[in-house]
């Protein structure tokens, strides 16, 4: 993942805007400290290349860090560094922080990704862009490094109707009529939407849409959906989205759809690392 050197500028100055005042308050015995950081528990990793980024910037040497992606267990090492107290506690909460959270996204993404796949090998599970506002990038790596894949990178990526769309230009079939001439201004692009009912379904797919993405409907409704495409057209493929949680995860990747798509991942407490300075 791609973090610009302002990126990394604006974790530190939010956290520092002039100078740590506690640090330059205390006479340390030392002109050098050590910092490591160690699992609490068993997690999945996120945001370690940042981490050292942000370390490195403020002044402290990594001698040996995890990547994202890796799986640790209690009590094992992630990042050991050293540099001077200034450095050391201008980059530490930073760089704590932003491994926590996203380790916290990325744990909770392994851990549906494994309950998905453990009935349906081939099944795809998707994150949404519903992340927090500015945390995009952070949260995109977390859920990768959990196994899945995004759904929608942003609104200039992808074609998906909703009904917020085609409700209100003139409804669905006067959309599923224009499919030849949507499709002509992006060729390249995979046309997905939004659907409910059956007979919508059944409208859209032989009208040539790439995708149907269903919305809350009940693991049978889905089950059902994806029995009526694969009928139709077995080169269009099903997405189940909404409500989707560790809790039904197996349940919807039973029903034989292509992906489930959630924002579950996005929400619940950080992971938890231990940071010891010495």
């Amino acid at each position: 993942m791609f973090f610009t050197e302002n990126d990394i500028d604006r974790w530190i100055e939010e956290d520092i805007p002039y100078i740590d005042l506690t640090t330059t308050l205390t006479d340390f015995s030392k002109d050098r400290l050590n910092i490591k950081y160690t699992a609490r528990d068993s997690i999945t990793l996120s945001a370690c290349e940042a981490a050292v980024r942000v370390l490195e910037k403020t002044g402290c040497q990594v001698h040996s860090a995890r990547r994202s992606g890796d799986s640790v267990s209690a009590g094992e090492l992630i990042i050991e560094a050293e540099g001077t107290p200034q450095a050391v506690h201008t980059g530490w909460r930073v760089s704590l922080n932003l491994m926590e959270y996203s380790s916290g996204i990325a744990t909770r993404t392994n851990k549906l990704v494994t309950a998905a796949k453990a009935v349906n090998p081939d099944i795809v599970v998707s994150g949404t862009r519903k992340a927090f506002p500015g945390t995009r990038r952070l949260s995109v790596q977390a859920l990768m490094a959990g196994g899945a894949v995004p759904h929608r990178l942003g609104l200039s990526e992808t074609v998906l109707f909703f009904s917020a769309h085609y409700d209100n230009a003139g409804g669905l079939d006067a959309l599923l009529e224009k499919m030849p001439e949507i499709r002509l201004k992006c060729l390249e692009k995979k046309i997905e939407i939004e659907l409910e009912k059956l007979s919508d379904i059944e409208k859209a797919v032989k009208a040539g849409v790439d995708s149907i993405q269903t919305d809350k409907m009940t693991p049978s409704q889905v089950a059902e959906t994806v029995k009526l495409v694969k009928v139709l057209n077995p080169a269009v493929k099903v997405l189940a989205a909404g409500g989707i949680s560790i809790d039904n995860a197996a349940e919807y990747a039973a029903t034989g759809a292509d992906m489930l798509v959630t924002s579950w991942m996005y929400f619940g407490k950080p992971a938890d690392i231990k940071a010891s300075i010495s």
